[in-house]
């Protein structure tokens, strides 16, 4: 099979990069691994595996269920553990009532100089936070950190216990003529239904982490939706209609 053809440009060089992953796995018989992935650039990624027919593949953030995760390929014979993948999870604590968020840690990370390629989730509790980053970055991390923002912040000896991760939403009511992924692009993003169309067609939204190109494919309850550029999104509709024969849905964005 041939691999997917992507009009723009960074994804195409990202895709050219993955089949370049697939092809060194093989040939020196090391396992490979990538960046950490954002949900459009690992729908990218299983979108070049599957063209090639790769099934020796494993995906991993650090702990399970991570949304920003690394792609490690391998050959046949040498599957790797989890505990292999080159990633290292900072614990940090703070004081209970300083209030942190997840712009002011990335923010703290990028002045250091790092991509965001470097950095997987970060999650955020009341006065501690697990920062998951390239296991090669960690010591200069280390060195250089002991604020966040103007909070001041300690290294922990373990790693935290991640039962505290929460998601916070800002929620919201909207009405749509069509569940078409369009017309709820539209209504989530609040660009116009051209706009809207013209992103899904050009790859830039996922459902459910898979690219759609259609833009009139439906969307389902507990759908989600991102946008790159404008967030993620859970859709709720129960099948509502407003009096005008419009569908009532309900719209969680992640903050």
């Amino acid at each position: 099979m041939k691999d997917p053809i992507y009009t723009n440009d960074e994804d195409r060089r990202f895709s050219l990069h993955i089949a370049d992953m697939t092809v060194l796995a093989d040939k020196r018989c090391k396992t490979c691994y990538s960046d950490f992935l954002n949900e459009h650039s690992l729908s990218i990624a299983l979108e070049v595996l599957k063209s090639r027919g790769i099934t020796d593949y494993m995906l991993w953030g650090g702990y399970e269920n991570a949304e920003r995760v690394m792609l490690a390929v391998y050959p046949e014979f040498l599957k790797p553990d989890v505990g292999e993948f080159p990633i290292d999870c900072i614990g940090m604590k703070f004081r209970k009532n300083d209030e942190l968020s997840h712009r002011d840690f990335l923010g703290s990370l990028m002045a250091l100089g790092l991509k965001r390629e470097a950095v997987g989730d970060i999650v955020i509790g009341q006065g501690i936070a697990a920062v998951f980053i390239k296991a090669e970055l960690s010591p200069y991390v280390r060195s250089q950190i002991s604020k966040i923002g103007r909070v001041g912040v300690e290294f922990t000896e373990n790693t935290p216990d991640l039962s505290f991760k929460t998601f916070e939403f800002d929620e919201y009511v909207r009405t749509v003529s069509s569940l078409r992924a369009d017309a709820v692009v539209s209504v989530c993003t609040g660009l116009s239904r051209a706009k809207a169309q013209k992103a899904v067609e050009s790859g830039l939204v996922t459902v459910n982490g898979s690219i759609v190109y259609d833009a009139d494919r439906k969307i389902q309850d507990k759908d989600k939706i991102s946008v790159r550029g404008s967030g993620k999104f859970i859709i709720e509709s129960d099948g509502a209609v407003s009096k005008k024969g419009r569908n009532i849905l309900n719209i969680k964005k992640f903050k």
